[in-house]
């Protein structure tokens, strides 16, 4: 009985091996390692590894271009234009630089038209001014017209000067002036200990204009309840309005005479000269900088081959 039992584990152990075996055979066949491909397979990779090393020696060979570095391949795309060597002036020791009397010349003449439109302004708008000024002097109703402004002016203020008085005396004036000193002082402070910014003024600074606005609304009421401060004020603007129109009218009558049209146009040929001298001087700077560049490409050429470079032709 024992013996039976030996023989059935036996056999038992000896299926199960057996099937492990030939899985683990099957498994192998169908995940195989590149490193495990055939001799034929070796041998057409290197084949093909030969042939594409080939074709590439025979490419660097065809186009020796490639194996040049990069400022000789953008020499070679960008040869220099031999024809602008002729522009160039040549010393002993190879191209001489630009010429700057040109732009020198036109520098000073910009200079020249400048100060010529600077004289053009002074004589349209300050001599004509100071003119205006003298012809209406003369004249006997601007003379008076101007007299009474000034004593509009003087007698408005003397009828204020009383009631900001009284508002000096006052309380809750004296209160609102107070803190609007203390706000102002705060904000000097600041500023004088290096704390300008915008957190530390700002609060002070809205303080100090909110108590300036109360104080102004109580002067706006204290002087709305005197009717003769409204009174003076009117003939104040009344003069001022008399004054304004014989000015203006004085103005636009010399406007077009033939002294005012003389000045418009020097002051518009002194602008043009400014324009045209303007001109002159960038194109002159655009003509050294193109010749800078010239005598810097037959600098490079000169060292790049060894030799000075020959003109075929000049521009």
């Amino acid at each position: 009985m024992h013996h039976i039992a030996r023989l059935l584990i036996t056999s038992v152990c000896c299926g199960a091996l057996l099937s492990a075996v030939t899985f683990a055979g099957e498994l192998g066949d169908q995940v195989k390692s590149p490193r495990e491909k055939s001799p034929a397979d070796r041998g057409g990779k290197v084949n093909q590894d030969k042939g594409n090393k080939a074709g590439q020696d025979k490419g660097n060979k065809e186009s020796p271009e490639r194996a040049k570095p990069a400022d000789q391949q953008r020499r070679a795309a960008t040869p220099f234009n031999e024809r602008d060597y002729g522009r160039l002036k040549i010393g002993p020791n190879g191209p001489l630089p630009a010429d700057k009397t040109r732009s020198t010349e036109a520098k000073e003449a910009l200079d020249t038209a400048r100060a010529d439109l600077t004289k053009a302004l002074s004589n349209t708008s300050g001599n004509s001014t100071f003119q205006t000024e003298n012809e209406l002097w003369r004249d006997d109703n601007y003379r008076s017209a101007s007299l009474s402004l000034r004593r509009a002016q003087a007698e408005y203020d003397n009828v204020r000067r009383p009631i900001f008085d009284m508002l000096r005396e006052d309380s809750y004036y004296r209160e609102l002036a107070k803190k609007q000193g203390e706000s102002e002082r705060v904000i000097q402070s600041l500023v004088l200990t290096g704390r300008s910014s915008f957190d530390y003024l700002f609060p002070h600074a809205m303080a100090a204009l909110e108590m300036r606005k109360r104080m102004t609304r109580e002067e706006i009421i204290a002087l709305a309840q005197t009717p003769e401060v409204e009174e003076a004020r009117q003939r104040m603007l009344i003069a001022a309005a008399k004054v304004r129109e014989l000015r203006a009218g004085y103005t636009a009558q010399i406007s077009g005479s033939a002294q005012a049209s003389k000045l418009k146009e020097d002051l518009q040929d002194a602008r043009d000269n400014v324009k045209q001298a303007q001109a002159n001087l960038n194109a002159s700077q655009l003509e050294e900088a193109e010749y800078e560049r010239i005598r810097f490409n037959y600098v490079e050429e000169w060292r790049r081959t060894g030799t000075p470079p020959t003109a075929t032709a000049a521009n």
